[in-house]
């Protein structure tokens, strides 16, 4: 069973973006006309506008002429394992990608270097990248670290604006992928870590003299 549906004027149910339930939902709609300030039927140069009403917690949700415009949606928190520097930078691009998912992608192409910083790696990103490599990234955060290098240098290359990466999507993307690059590099190191440190000494020990042989 899905633990998240991204809100969606067409179904029925999607994950309240107020109480993060997946909740059934009654919708409603009706037209506006702004300069008579007047609801009726639907009609030509009218905003249509469009509310689901949550079942769990029976606050709304909205959409004017199909987008979706209330609440805020908030971006899945970082992982907590990844390092400040990196997190700060993430949070902040978390707090604006849904009015400027531009500057969002630009800020998570920053937190993606820093992330090699934090890693050990200095330099340019494509060589930071390139080192990892050759100390054993596997190669799936390999292609999870170019894909948010390529979307977020697209996002912010000189001189240009690039209209086709600015959307929601591009910047969520680029989220999931920092959490999975630390997840992969340090939370799974960690708790690799953590399992050897509880065994016994003396099993340790022994480890540790295999290893030497």
């Amino acid at each position: 069973m899905a633990d998240y549906i991204n809100p969606d004027s067409a179904i029925t149910a999607f994950t309240c973006p107020h109480c993060h339930t997946i909740s059934q939902m009654i919708y409603f709609s009706a037209c506006w006309k702004k300069e008579e300030s007047w609801w009726q039927i639907r009609y030509a140069h009218a905003d249509f506008i469009k509310a689901a009403v949550c079942q769990n917690c029976n606050k709304i949700t909205i959409w004017i002429n199909d987008q979706y415009v209330y609440p805020e949606i908030v971006a899945t928190e970082p992982n907590a394992d990844m390092p400040n520097s990196v997190k700060l930078l993430y949070d902040e691009a978390a707090l604006i990608y849904n009015k400027s998912p531009r500057a969002a992608c630009a800020l998570l192409r920053l937190a993606v270097e820093r992330l090699c910083n934090e890693l050990g790696e200095t330099g340019a990103i494509d060589k930071m990248i390139g080192s990892l490599v050759q100390k054993g990234l596997p190669t799936i955060v390999q292609k999870a670290l170019d894909a948010v290098r390529v979307i977020g240098n697209k996002a912010v290359h000189p001189g240009q604006i690039a209209f086709d990466v600015d959307d929601k999507t591009t910047a969520e993307t680029l989220m999931k992928l920092l959490n999975i690059i630390t997840e992969r590099m340090i939370s799974e190191p960690k708790e690799i870590d953590n399992i050897f440190d509880a065994l016994p000494q003396s099993a340790k020990d022994s480890i540790r003299k295999r290893d030497k042989e």
